[in-house]
């Protein structure tokens, strides 16, 4: 008789943990993709950074220092989860430092690449400000412009032999 209490309670036993299981999997949805778990170190050094630029870039007005803790986290943090406000605070940074175009390049990105982010409305008032049209969503031919820059940027970067960062720069264009 235990041994057919114990049978009993061994098979509820697994039926909870499949029931709970099979739940737990679908939990994020049929029609979301599942994101992959993100560093949790390298998540907080570049929160840390962000924090640390967001404070150059409102209180001590050090747009530079901004800049640059924000270029880390793009190079060095490219999965970061702010993204985003990375991207934005670049736009922002480079337009206080007169560069507008560096600017309207970041903000056209930011619209690109996260079109339903908190900071892609900002962006689009900040680009109306500019009287700037946010560029569209490519059709992924490049036009005949686009060609020609690409034609020339790969007959001027042939030559064999190249350090790695420069291969490394030449592979963000194409």
């Amino acid at each position: 008789m235990s041994g057919m209490k114990f049978f009993a309670t061994a098979l509820i036993f697994a039926l909870v943990v499949l029931a709970f299981c099979g739940f737990r999997s679908l939990a994020q949805g049929p029609g979301k993709p599942i994101e992959r778990p993100r560093d949790a170190a390298l998540e907080i050094a570049a929160k840390h950074n962000l924090e640390v630029a967001r404070w150059n870039f409102t209180k001590r007005k050090a747009y530079d220092g901004a800049r640059d803790r924000l270029q880390e986290i793009i190079d060095t943090y490219p999965e970061f989860s702010r993204m985003d406000e990375v991207i934005f605070l670049m736009g922002e940074v480079h337009l206080k430092l007169g560069k507008q175009e560096k600017a309207v390049d970041y903000y056209n990105k930011l619209i690109k690449t996260y079109p339903d982010s908190e900071f892609a409305k900002k962006t689009r008032a900040r680009l109306d400000e500019l009287k700037v049209e946010p560029e569209k969503k490519s059709t992924g031919k490049p036009g005949e412009g686009e060609m020609l820059r690409l034609a020339s940027l790969r007959l001027l970067t042939a030559s064999p032999v190249r350090p790695v960062e420069e291969r490394y720069n030449r592979c963000q264009y194409l």
